[in-house]
């Protein structure tokens, strides 16, 4: 494509949108303030070089009016629209300030009034919809009679309340086992993360302190195997492998694909802002600039992701050895007399499937071996006494977690249009001007990223708690009082009731911080309890809802994800760790499903049929479909069909099965109905029921 078409047809779509943010609310067909109105491309064509000579600051008066001059980049492509005949796409109207938006502004007192209108519902039903919202699981027959506030103290206190918010937030986190892309490597350790985000919920750990333990717990509690392992937030995204003889440019390129995932996925998670949309261009819509992007960039460029252990002693054996390790073993290979380049290969792990990496490492691997013996043999009388009494304290092995550390210092560069190869000007560690009123920084990027993310004096801290309290509402009503959670920018959606969202962003930072008590006070409102549209069981919960009934659940929580049985036509794909076919199921892959190995390149059917959403990018809302699919899946599944029999068995007859399934009991014709099936197909009728997938 011509590159001067290019340049007009970038104009046409982005100077339409410059008007509107700094033009039209003066110059419109409602004000037309010196008899001027931009919305349509008649005014604007009798006189556009006074036009452009007033926004370019040649002539006077000088535009926008008692506002800085348009940056260079804005002018460029209003000439550039303006010379390639001024193309309208669509009438124009004036949009918000993004310095003014609803959500960058201070939080109001809010009211709750909300909570208190509509008429409860009371009884079983109330009881099974609080317990499927709270545990993800249906609740047991003998609590259905419970009255509701012990019943909602109960579960607030259950272990399966963190299991079942945690897949919440692993959503949002764009969580996985597996690295992605071709080779989707198996990630055996990353499991940690998704266990410690269960234990910071069953914990009630602060929400401030999770997001800053998700962005440096490793140097804000270094001895807290929780806060360690939460660091995983930034290493469980998708990340490509390269070769050892990819180019230094490709290795460069996939980095820079890595931090933009870091990035993205910080903006959309705690601010509810696509922060991402900056790499190559100043935010079309939002207050965020290019240079932004590349200062939050510039908090991530040092660090690199590690399997670490996590018990304190343990990990202080490892820091003391393995840099010694690395560095003797770095001395041995400077010493071979083997071109630079060669090197560079020896200093990446082993690539089996590469011809030059596998040549090399089978030439000069052994020679590049450091066994604990030759290490000792290099130390010091007193650093090995100093690794003996390390060894002593550390015990037997520690599980590892794959976290993220910092390394050596780097600097972090304006790309212009994102290209690896167009570096401008350097970004020092920053963050967006319109959520900052104070520049005092803690001298580690990552730390003050966090504490900036979550000061509400100074920083971003209004608005991470007006995203947060989006999500649990929308977790418990279906729909947030923001319809896009992880858009409160300003092509999202406005709040449709801004009092009750900062009401609830006030009363969590007046609470700690802390979301259980802020669970307990919605779930007791009366619009909480009010009749409602059904909603239907998200892909895992109605997994674990299958399991429970038929009593094969296996409640073991924590540690390393499990595999179930998936189609063999399912699992095509040619992956570094293909997932094993011919699975046999069995309560070891009976455990509920937020332990359940999440491969990017291989899904579950079972969860992708019932809209469970792909995990290379963050997800703050699922999809909602009811396609027949769906019903089949529960009609013809072994899955299904096997816990269908395993339920009859359990339920002996259909009044139990009717009460374990829905938590009443069947009405006369349902019982008459009944008599008339097998009892294992009866039960596999009540599986497959709306009454069953739905909760009131």
């Amino acid at each position: 494509m011509n590159a001067i078409f290019l340049v007009v047809l970038l104009a046409q779509a982005r100077a339409p949108e410059i008007l509107e943010r700094h033009c039209l609310k003066c110059h419109d067909a409602r004000t037309h303030k010196g008899d001027l109105d931009l919305s349509t491309r008649e005014a604007i064509k009798a006189r556009p070089e006074a036009i452009w000579r007033s926004v370019a600051h040649l002539d006077e008066p000088h535009m926008p009016h008692k506002a800085p001059k348009l940056r260079d980049a804005d002018l460029a492509e209003l000439k550039a629209w303006i010379d390639g005949g001024m193309v309208y796409a669509r009438p124009l109207k004036a949009t918000e300030s993004p310095e003014k938006h609803w959500a960058f502004a201070p939080l109001r007192r809010g009211s709750l009034d909300a909570l208190s209108k509509g008429r409860p519902v009371e009884g079983r039903a109330l009881i099974r919809r609080a317990t499927y919202d709270l545990t993800g699981l249906p609740p047991a027959p003998e609590d259905l009679d419970r009255g509701y506030e012990e019943t909602v103290d109960r579960l607030l206190g259950s272990p399966a309340y963190g299991e079942r918010w945690a897949r919440h937030w692993l959503d949002v986190a764009r969580y996985a086992d597996s690295a992605g892309y071709e080779t989707d490597a198996d990630r055996k350790a990353m499991y940690q993360y998704r266990d410690a985000v269960i234990r910071a919920l069953n914990q009630d750990l602060p929400f401030d302190a999770f997001v800053r333990w998700q962005l440096a717990g490793d140097q804000l509690a270094p001895d807290d195997p929780i806060a360690l392992a939460l660091t995983g937030f930034l290493t469980c995204g998708p990340a490509a492998d390269t070769t050892p003889t990819d180019s230094r440019r490709n290795k460069e390129k996939y980095r820079m694909d890595e931090l933009d995932d870091l990035v993205s996925t910080t903006g959309q998670a705690f601010l509810g802002l696509t922060v991402g949309c900056a790499r190559c261009h100043d935010h079309k819509f939002d207050a965020i600039s290019s240079r932004e992007y590349y200062q939050l960039v510039a908090a991530f460029i040092s660090t690199t992701p590690v399997e670490k252990p996590l018990l304190p002693a343990q990990r202080r054996l490892y820091d003391f050895v393995e840099p010694r390790r690395e560095a003797l073993r770095e001395a041995r290979l400077r010493a071979l007399p083997i071109p630079e380049d060669q090197k560079e290969i020896l200093r990446l792990p082993l690539s089996p499937n590469n011809g030059t990496s596998s040549a090399l490492y089978k030439k000069h691997g052994d020679a590049l071996k450091v066994s604990d013996e030759q290490l000792r043999g290099t130390l010091t009388e007193e650093e090995r006494s100093l690794w003996d009494e390390l060894a002593g304290g550390a015990g037997g092995a520690s599980p590892k977690a794959f976290v993220i550390a910092e390394g050596e210092p780097r600097k972090a560069w304006v790309l212009a249009r994102g290209d690896v190869d167009l570096k401008t000007d350097e970004a020092p560690p920053g963050f967006l001007r319109v959520l900052e009123r104070k520049a005092v920084r803690d001298p580690r990027p990552r730390v003050a990223l966090g504490e900036w993310l979550t000061d509400v004096e100074d920083g971003a801290g209004r608005l991470l708690a007006r995203v947060i309290v989006n999500r649990l509402w929308m977790h418990h009503f279906g729909e947030g009082i923001v319809a896009t959670p992880n858009d409160f920018g300003l092509q999202g959606e406005r709040p449709g009731d801004p009092e009750l969202l900062d009401g609830l962003a006030r009363e969590l930072i007046e609470g700690g911080w802390r979301l259980k008590p802020l669970h307990r006070k919605i779930l007791l409102s009366a619009a909480y309890r009010a009749a409602r549209r059904p909603q239907r069981l998200e892909a895992e919960t109605l997994r674990d809802a299958i399991l429970a009934v038929s009593g094969r659940l296996n409640p073991e929580m924590f540690g390393p994800a499990v595999r179930v049985r998936i189609p063999g036509e399912a699992i095509l794909s040619r992956t570094k760790d293909p997932y094993p076919a011919n699975l046999q199921e069995g309560p070891a892959s009976w455990r509920r499903s937020v332990y359940v190995f999440a491969k990017r390149s291989v899904t579950v059917p079972f969860f992708e049929v019932n809209d469970a959403p792909g995990s290379n990018a963050s997800c703050g809302r699922r999809s909602r479909t009811t396609v027949a699919p769906q019903a089949l899946t529960l009609l013809n599944d072994p899955f299904v069909r096997d816990c269908a029999r395993a339920f009859a068995l359990r339920a002996g007859n259909p009044e139990r099965a009717f009460l374990l399934a829905l938590g009443r009991a069947p009405t006369p014709a349902e019982r008459e109905l009944s008599r008339n099936l097998d009892l294992a197909d009866f039960c596999h009728v009540l599986l497959t029921l709306n009454e069953f997938v739905y909760v009131d």
